[in-house]
């Protein structure tokens, strides 16, 4: 347990020290919003198609693992939404927000950092297949239903609903990184040599600024919001959703055992660092920070935990 608090160590001081930066306006918000569009558009976007474009092809299209992953992300949202419904007795549009944060992992700033950080072979290919299904299913089926529970007061019909999130997927940097990349690894394509040496030096620049630009975007984020909700979002975002991870993941045969630890790692990092600026949309964006910073904090906690059972498999 202690050996991998230590492991894990780098991931929560990069954290900190961005936080530090900001903090101490060493480095301003604009700053690291301009460092965010930095690891958004470049070095993440590099790190992912340097690696799958190097991979067999095979390896970088595993529909057992989407499969799975869009299983455990929708059981882990229909668990949140029902939760809320029932026990907290919440509203529809507030059940689909919380639900939300239980099901969608911060995979770009967080869990891939941490998967290069932790491992000395990263599953790539699970990362890979994570932004797919994430974008492709989960993020759009989210956005449904926020929009659907939400129609009478934003007035956006759910066709108008899924164009938009269709308009977003073609833009998305890291989806369109993983499509190349596939492309490249299943035609066998190579780049110039210059090309792949700027790859290269982008790819080396990702974890740690992304780590770094999430713990200074925690700066000014306060805890304010029903303890028991905020409490319900972080246990279902850091246990209810690797657990359900681990299910489909051990369920559905024929995914590689590094691909399903893969899956749960990143299933056990906290919600997409967009969260608060979804809630915004609804007037929940104090409520949704503060479940960020909550989840955040307590993740320092549960990841070890989780990489020490993993470690004992």
């Amino acid at each position: 347990m202690f050996e991998m608090l230590f492991t894990t160590a780098p991931i929560f001081i990069l954290m900190a020290l961005g936080y530090s930066a900001v903090r101490t306006r060493l480095v301003s918000d604009e700053s690291i919003a301009g460092m965010a569009k930095i690891v958004l558009y470049f070095t993440l976007p590099a790190l992912i198609f340097s690696t799958l474009a190097k991979m067999d092809s095979a390896e970088v299209f595993v529909p057992e693992y989407l499969l799975a992953f869009s299983l455990a992300s929708l059981l882990s949202l229909a668990i949140g939404i029902l939760f809320t419904v029932w026990a907290l007795k919440k509203d529809t549009l507030q059940a689909s927000l919380k639900g939300a944060g239980m099901a969608c992992s911060n995979s770009g700033f967080f869990g891939f950092p941490v998967m290069l950080l932790v491992f000395d072979d990263p599953p790539t290919a699970a990362f890979a297949m994570t932004l797919m299904g994430e974008n492709a299913i989960i993020l759009p089926t989210v956005f449904a239903l926020l929009s659907y529970f939400s129609s009478k007061d934003q007035g956006l019909s759910l066709a108008q609903t899924l164009l938009d999130t269709s308009k977003r997927l073609a833009k998305n940097p890291l989806v369109l990184a993983v499509i190349c990349g596939m492309f490249f690894s299943q035609f066998h394509l190579t780049l110039p040599d210059v090309a792949d040496r700027v790859l290269l030096m982008l790819s080396g620049a990702s974890a740690t600024l992304a780590l770094m630009v999430l713990g200074g975007s925690l700066v000014g984020t306060s805890m304010k919001g029903n303890v028991a909700d905020i409490s319900a979002i972080t246990f279902g975002k850091l246990i209810i959703h690797p657990a359900c991870m681990a299910l489909f993941m051990w369920l559905i045969p024929g995914i590689d055992q590094h691909l399903k630890v893969g899956a749960v790692v990143l299933a056990s990092v906290p919600m997409m660092s967009i969260y608060p600026i979804i809630g915004s949309q609804y007037g929940y964006r104090s409520f949704c920070a503060s479940a960020l910073l909550v989840t955040t904090i307590a993740c320092f906690l549960t990841l070890p935990v989780l990489l020490t059972f993993i470690g004992q498999l």
